[in-house]
């Protein structure tokens, strides 16, 4: 068995992979998100397993972001297993940055508390519905909706770079991917929370959603403004495809112990990856 980092030249064999073990339509089954996540060591990295025959048998991802490697991506064929290869995946990606992940489910969660990381509060998913809206129901506010947002486009930043999102700039510096064919807007950056709702409603949005960490003083002004957690609400987590009902509680967890300042941004890890979720 060969651990390495992967080029683009593993392309086809890394494509293969992929169509394997993650549904249909999955991101990285595309070659334009792959370089978009994995090509600039600036912004991550993909690390494989190979075995005799040189097909891939195991992969991680890192994403960089906050002066950490944020392992997603991880998966090993069972046969695999127990073998010590995820040990020396991870030790290729703490080579750049300490390691930190965000799971979702009880094999990611059980994966971490068995290399004894460090578990922090779950990450929060406020949601605040257009007051406007007179009946609130999932099919009147998770639809398909026309905004005028052509001006305020943005591509600058690695992460408006990702392909098939639609990024946008506000008046006030409030950062988002607008996501028209669901009724709503995921702001990724908030400058003046006031000015974001005036103007964002004033477009025609039916929604806003905005997923950061425990621990991120923003929050107070959210839940004071009428921003509820998205348990509360009726805009599930998963938009793309849409999953009417589907709400996920997502734990931070890292290998050593983290500054107790960090939040967790929303281009961190793949919680806020937009082609999914």
């Amino acid at each position: 068995m060969i651990t390495r980092e992967a080029n683009l030249s593993d392309w086809e064999n890394l494509q293969e992979f992929f169509l394997r073990i993650y549904r249909k339509n999955h991101p990285l089954q595309n070659k334009n998100f792959w370089i978009w996540q994995f090509g600039d060591e600036k912004y991550g990295r993909s690390f494989i397993c190979l075995n005799d025959n040189g097909k891939i048998v195991g992969h991680i991802g890192a994403n960089f972001g906050g002066g950490i490697a944020w392992i997603i991506n991880a998966y090993l064929d069972e046969e695999c297993r127990g073998k010590g290869i995820l040990g020396k995946l991870y030790a290729l990606a703490r080579e750049y940055y300490p390691l930190a992940a965000t799971a979702a489910n009880e094999a990611g969660l059980g994966l971490y508390r068995n290399m004894r990381w460090y578990r922090y509060h779950d990450l929060v998913r406020y949601v605040k519905i257009n007051p406007d809206v007179s009946e609130i129901t999932f099919e009147n506010i998770c639809k398909e909706i026309s905004v005028d947002v052509d001006n305020f486009v943005i591509k600058e930043g690695h992460y408006f770079e990702q392909p098939s999102i639609k990024g946008i700039k506000l008046d006030d510096g409030s950062t988002a991917v607008s996501q028209e064919k669901n009724g709503g807007l995921r702001v990724v950056d908030i400058e003046s929370l006031s000015l974001l709702e005036q103007q964002v409603w004033g477009l025609g949005y039916l929604w806003m959603d905005y997923i950061t960490s425990w621990n991120d003083l923003k929050s107070k002004d959210l839940e004071k403004n009428g921003w509820v957690l998205d348990f509360k609400s009726i805009v599930p987590w998963r938009l793309d495809p849409i999953e009417k009902g589907y709400f996920c509680d997502i734990t931070f967890l890292s290998e050593d112990i983290l500054d107790r300042e960090l939040v967790v941004h929303r281009s961190f890890s793949d919680h806020g990856r937009i082609g999914s979720l």
